[in-house]
């Protein structure tokens, strides 16, 4: 028996991650036999496709080194001892700068997503 899409995300809302990790965590090593009846009733609901900015896909790591590409060793090695050594107040202007750049590399990180699935279900566990 194949279960359907509404019984798969009825049966994903009933445990966090955190529990099935810790519940693998926990689990001997070896074989252990299943044998149980789920009985899992209530709703789901699902809201509107929409869209939003995934910021982990604009990386900050890419535009650095991409810059840093451009630049010898000696000059890597010159940036460092500065950004170790600066003034606060230089720092606080740059990032500033730093801020209107990554706008715009993660401008293009606007990703469809799926609406949200809420659940009230409950199992009763034979």
């Amino acid at each position: 028996m194949e279960l359907s899409n509404t019984q798969i995300l009825a049966l994903s809302k009933l445990i966090t991650a955190k529990e099935a990790k810790k519940a693998s965590g926990d689990l001997t090593p070896g074989d252990h036999p299943v044998d149980f009846t789920v009985r899992v009733s209530g709703s789901l609901k699902r809201g509107e496709d929409y869209e939003q900015k995934i910021v982990a896909k604009a990386d900050p790591w890419t535009i650095l080194a991409a810059a840093l590409s451009h630049l010898n060793g000696v000059t890597v090695q010159s940036l460092v001892t500065e950004a170790l050594t600066a003034d606060p107040d230089l720092v606080k202007s740059i990032k500033a700068s730093a801020k209107t750049a990554l706008a715009e590399v993660k401008a293009p990180t606007l990703t469809p997503c799926n609406g949200k699935v809420t659940a009230k279900v409950a199992a009763d566990i034979a």
